[in-house]
Formats: C-alpha cells, structure tokens, sequence
C-alpha cells in the first residue's frame, strides 16, 4: 500500500529568534508522521511534508502548540498568507503598545538614577517601576525564555530573561540587604534602569526587525494581490453577472473590462486589447490579444474589453503555480545555512557559559563584584543570535522576490549560490536563442494532400517545438483526414517522429530519421536542403516507408533581445556556447548571429548530456538553459538548469530556474541577481559574526585593563537591538539594487 505524501506551507507565530526557528523545526521534524521539516524563520513559516495515512496538519499543530508557538493552518496560500499578515499587523500593533510604554516608564526611572533624585522609598519606587516594565512590557521575554531555558533550548528570550532578572534580583538585594557590602568594605549600586532599559533597547530592536523583515515578502505579498477576487461571468443569453472567482468554473466565459486584472488562465473568443504582462515577464510591453490568444490570471487588460474562455481558475492558474513555487522557494535553505544553522543550535548555551565564566574570571581577578555582575550581565545581553539566523533567509527571501517581479522564478534558494559560480552558459537553439515560433516557409517534393493531411495527424501527437509550425502548415490547407490511421506513434530523440498508417510507415524528422528509415534522398533536394541549410533555416524531411515525400524549410527567427544578451553574458566573463540537434550549418549561421563563437550541432539529447558532463569534469560549472524535452537530460545534468518558461512541462519540472515569460533578456539579470544576493548574504554573515565576535568580548570587560571602559548593559542592548536591524535592512537593499 503506497503512502499518501502531502506538503505545505505553513505560517508560524511567535518565533522571535533563529533559535526559535530550530525549535519548531526539530519539534516539527520529530513529530510522528513527518517526513520532512524546514522552517523560514525570516518568513515566519515552515514548509512540511507529511504522510496523510498517519497525521494531519491538526495533529501537528498540536506538537507546536505545545512546543510554545502557534502554526495557522489555511484553506490555501492566498488565505494563509492573509491571515497571517493579520495576525502578525495584530502583533506588531500590541508591541508597538508595550514598547511605547516601557520607555515611557524607562525615561523617568533613568532620570531618577542619573540624577540622583531622593526621596523616601526612592528605591522601592525603582524596583516598583522596573517590575512593571519587565513583567508588564516584556512578560513574552519571560514566559518564553524560561519555558525553553526549562526544556533545554534556551533562545534570545533567554538570555534577556536571565540577564535582565539577575540585573534586577541583583538590585533589590542591594536595596533590602544594604549590610551585607558594608560589612565588607563594598560598594554596590543599584541597577533597576538596567533592567528597564534592556527590555525598552530590545522591544525596540523587535519592532524595527519585524517591520523590516515584514517587507522582505513584498513580492509574494505583491503576486497576491494581483489575484482579482471577483469575475464577471457572461451568460448564455448575453447577460452579464459578477461572481466570486472561487465560483468559476472551466469553460465559463467571462467578460473583462478596460483596466481590470483578468481573473483566470484562459483563450479570447472575443474583443481585442493588448495585456500588460509584465507580472509575469517582468517587461513592461503590451502585448496584443485577439480571438485565439492565451491570457494569464494577474495580467493587466488595457484599452479594449474582451470575453475569455476559462481553461485554470483559483489554484490551477500560472499566477497561482508561481506563488507556490515562490512560497517554497523562499522557504528552502541555502547550503551556507546549513553551518549557520548548527552555530544558532549551540549559541545560546554558550553565551550563557560565556556569561558565568566572566563573572567568575572577574571574581578570581580580584575585580570588583560590581564589575564582575555587570560584565556579565553585558555578555548576556549583547549576544545576538538574530543577526545570524536572519543573515541568509532574509537575503533568499528578497532576492527570489526580485527575481519573480523580474520573470526569473527560482525554485530553490541553493540555485542562488549555484547561478553565481557559473562559468559556461549552454544555450539551446530553438526556443531559447529563437523565439520558439517556427513557420513553414516552404517546401520541395509531391503535392499529395492527403499525406500532407497525415503528416500534421502525425505532428499533432508531438510536443516539439517544430511540431507546431507543421501543425499549423497542414492545417492551413483545410485538408479532412481520418486522424484515428495514426497507430503506434514513436518519438525517436533527436531524430523525429514516425507512425504506421495503412499506406506504410509514415515518418518526419532530420537527415538522421532519414537515414535512419534508409530513405534515398534525391540530389536535387539535398542542393535545396543545403542551400537553405546556410541561410540559418531547419531543414525536415517526411516520407513514407523509405521515400522522401516532402522537404521542409523551417524558419525560426531569431529572438531580438539574443544578441544583447549573449553580449552581457560574455561581458560578465562566462563563456557562451551553443548547443543543437540541427545541422551544423544552420547552427553556425545562427551562432554568428548571436555572437556565439563555440558550437556543438547536430546532437541528440544524449549528446548534449554528454557534452555538458564533459565539460564539469573539466571543472567547468555549467548552466543548462532550454525548453524541450530533449533539453531535458542536459537540464538535469547541469550544474544549473535554467528553462525557458514558453517550453515544455518536463524542461521546466527540471530546471533549477525559469525564465517565465520566455524573454533571453532575463538571462543576464538572472546572473546579476544571484551574485548580488549571494554578496549580500556574505555581508550579512560577516556583519553577524564580527559583531559577535568583537562584541562579547568587550562586554566581558577585555578593554578595561588598558581603556578601564567597560560596556554597561544598557549600551549593550541597544547594540544588541541594532545588529538584527542593520542585517534586515541590508537585504531589503536587494529590492533597490539594479539588474
């Protein structure tokens, strides 16, 4: 009996560090009936893939209530994503509150202190107002940091917790049991506005994160929203009426107006306009519609009103597929995250043990308890593990955003740091240097109509390119034919495609499929075919049996945009070269074109596989961009596969990245992107380390023996505060940054 494996994002509520993120996952991951769990802690959400015949997403929402968190469990992403921004804009609101408050009551305890103000019960006032600050501001910070100090997974709420309530305890033993120094000959202050004053640093650091983390998912949000809620569907007499898009079903036709958002995938049947598609392209071009052409959920209708036929509506449009794969991909981990991932794991714990020994260092020096407390307070404090686990999810999170509002869908953050290591650009021919619209621009041989009839039956059962414009060739001529004579189709890689049918063995493709069948081609046909041949056109062969009927000169203009691209590509120091099943002719002259200098014609899909293995072994990195089905092994061998989004299902079930819209120009700005998000991960990690690294130690006091400056915990929660901003912040430079 097979399993029933479903996956699904999730958002998850009240993670407030990366540490928190580790719990849910392992939580998650540890639950009966998980297969696999991967939280996002910048996306606040966790992408789970279950067995159906042992759990429910109900029973694991149980495990994380349990754990302390709250996992929202929706009807779909739109919903989901919905709720969660609600529940979040409820949560920033109420922390906005508190963090308001707490400073507040903060400044005047500050101002008591450093002012020395005195007054009867002067001290018991303090004590009464940082108490209300710690358990009325920030109570989250100690319900949670104890709970998971008790389980064994302390987090950043932690170690405000411990910090802040030893600060305090601290205090109000000075304030109770004064003697106790005295007897000693000590000195010891009192440290209340320290307590006050590193849950207000922190609640402030909070909202200034969640804000700017809350911005990292623009994009999706962006995609979201051009999901129209309402259509207006035409009836069978004329009438119009609006619906909900959830009501529509497919073959309703609806009519969309001037200005509106089209509401679902379908074909016009009547009216023309030209559609801003840019949401799914990224080029903001219009582009014309007419009875016949295809529309895409999101996509913008221009001047005119046009009825569509529906095909996809709600979750089975493109705009929903590219949510999905966004959602997911914004969810994955880079492999560097792995790394940041085990340091977050153990952060904690050692900071803490780091904490104890500089008291305990500071004691045996001979230093002042006063100073010995402090410094460890600061050690406690300044730690930041939110700094590094934001560092790469953040960065992921904007750049696949970008690349989505560009046309470049990223299935996975890996493909990011990939993309940017590449060295060899392997492009395809047809559908990727070409624009994937060959049309039969002539012919040679019999004009026997009824085999031209057959030859498009034939073609029509093929998904190659080249299929179409025979297809639509043959059908011009409005030849009737029997289609059902079709019998045991065969697709040949590289070669064609062959039948039987009861005049014999029907069969088109290349000289190869020719050669293959044994059929004798004719002199004057091969001066033809390779005349054309040189002027860049395929060249097809169909017959029956091992006679050639038909030549066929197809012509696939090449894309406007190739030549700049090839152009950028080389500019950024990567070779570009060409790879093709067509005659190495064809392929030179559409090379020199382009601007290609490196071609491999005349290959079979196993070939191009080969070819691309060759060249890693060389320690090349290559990336793969195609959009056939015989791009497909060469996709999945690549070191990247990029796929063009206007080909075929398999090249982009494949590919590590798709150009949507099917635009060359994108190409480029796929590089860019990558190694602009990788850069920005690299800062981001190199700020989150230094920061810790320089930091703890100077909170621990190592610059007082020769500056005698020692970091109070106030300054240290305020740097604390900073750093996860300062990460945040340096990612959403992603969506500014030109590419």
């Amino acid at each position: 009996m097979s399993e029933t494996i479903k996956k699904n994002d999730f958002p998850v509520l009240g993670m407030m560090c990366a540490v928190c993120a580790g719990t849910v996952e392992k939580c998650v991951s540890s639950a009966p009936g998980v297969v696999s769990a991967n939280v996002n802690f910048a996306a606040s959400s966790v992408h789970i893939e279950w067995n159906a015949d042992v759990t429910s997403p109900e029973q694991i929402a149980q495990e994380v209530k349990q754990a302390g968190y709250e996992m929202i469990i929706p009807e779909d992403i739109a919903s989901g994503i919905e709720e969660q921004n609600r529940r979040e804009e409820q949560q920033y609101e109420s922390m906005k509150r508190r963090t308001w408050t707490a400073w507040i009551i903060t400044i005047p305890l500050m101002a008591l202190c450093m002012l020395h103000i005195h007054f009867p019960g002067e001290q018991g006032a303090m004590a009464i107002l940082a108490l209300i600050v710690m358990l009325g501001c920030g109570r989250r910070f100690f319900i949670n940091g104890f709970r998971n100090l008790w389980r064994r997974s302390p987090n950043m709420d932690s170690l405000v917790a411990v910090s802040t309530s030893v600060s305090f305890l601290f205090s109000l033993f000075n304030t109770l049991m004064p003697q106790f120094w005295a007897e000693r000959s000590l000195n010891a202050g009192l440290y209340y506005e320290a307590s006050a004053m590193i849950i207000a640093f922190v609640l402030t650091g909070k909202l200034m994160e969640t804000r700017a983390r809350h911005n990292t998912g623009s994009a999706l949000r962006a995609l979201i929203g051009l999901q129209p809620q309402e259509a207006c569907i035409v009836e069978t007499d004329g009438s119009t009426r609006v619906l909900p898009v959830s009501a529509i079903r497919k073959s309703n036709v609806l009519r969309v107006k001037p200005g509106e958002r089209i509401p679902v995938d379908g074909v016009v049947v009547s009216g023309r306009s030209a559609v801003d598609e840019s949401m799914m392209t990224g080029e903001p071009v219009g582009v014309e519609k007419m009875p016949g052409s295809e529309v895409s959920a999101g996509t913008l209708n221009g001047l005119g009103s046009i009825d569509i036929r529906t095909e996809e509506s709600g979750e089975g449009t493109r705009l929903s597929a590219i949510i999905r794969k966004v959602r997911e991909a914004q969810g994955s981990k880079a492999p560097v995250q792995k790394l940041v991932d085990k340091v977050s794991a153990v952060f904690v714990p050692v900071v803490i043990g780091l904490a104890i020994l500089t008291l305990i260092v500071w004691l045996l020096a001979g230093g002042a308890p006063e100073i010995a407390f402090l410094t460890s307070v600061s050690v406690l404090v300044i730690a930041c593990p939110c700094a590094l686990g934001l560092a790469t999810p953040t960065a992921i999170m904007v750049g696949i955003g970008r690349g989505a509002s560009a046309g470049i869908l990223i299935r996975e953050a890996a493909a990011l740091e990939q993309t940017d290591r590449v060295d060899v650009v392997a492009l395809d021919k047809t559908g990727t240097l070409t624009e994937g619209t060959p049309v039969v621009s002539e012919c040679a041989g019999d004009d026997d109509k009824e085999f031209t009839a057959l030859l498009g039956a034939l073609e029509e059962k093929s998904e190659h390119p080249l299929a179409s414009a025979i297809l639509r060739w043959t059908e011009s001529m409005k030849i009737d034919v029997d289609k059902s004579q079709i019998k045991e189709f065969d697709y040949v890689a590289g070669k064609g495609v062959s039948a039987q049918v009861p005049a014999g063995h029907l069969w088109a493709g290349s000289e190869k499929m020719a050669l293959m069948m044994s059929a004798s081609i004719p002199e004057e046909m091969m001066k033809k075919a390779e005349s054309w041949r040189s002027e860049g056109s395929v060249v097809l062969y169909a017959g029956l049996g091992s006679r050639v009927m038909l030549l066929l000169r197809i012509e696939d203009k090449v894309r406007p945009e190739a030549v700049e691209a090839v152009s950028q590509l080389k500019a950024r120091g990567l070779e570009v070269v060409l790879l093709t099943g067509d005659n190495e002719i064809t392929a030179k002259a559409i090379a020199a074109r382009t601007g290609i200098e490196k071609v491999y014609a005349g290959l079979l899909p196993e070939d191009k596989q080969k070819i691309v293995s060759r060249l890693q072994a060389e320690g090349r990195r290559v990336a793969m961009v195609g959009d056939g089905i015989n791009d497909s092994q060469a996709l999945a061998e690549a070191y990247v596969s990029i796929a063009m989004g206007t080909g075929s299902d398999i090249a982009m079930d494949v590919a590590q990245l798709t150009i949507v819209g099917g635009r060359l120009s994108a190409l480029p700005k796929a590089f860019r992107l990558a190694h602009a998000t990788v850069r920005i991960i690299r800062e981001n990690l190199f700020w989150a380390f230094i920061y810790n690294v320089i930091g703890i130690p100077i909170a621990a006091g190592v610059l007082y023996p020769a500056f005698h400056y020692l970091l109070t915990p106030m300054f240290a929660s305020a740097a604390m505060a900073v750093s996860s901003v300062c990460v945040v912040t340096n990612s959403l430079r992603l969506r500014k940054i030109k590419i």
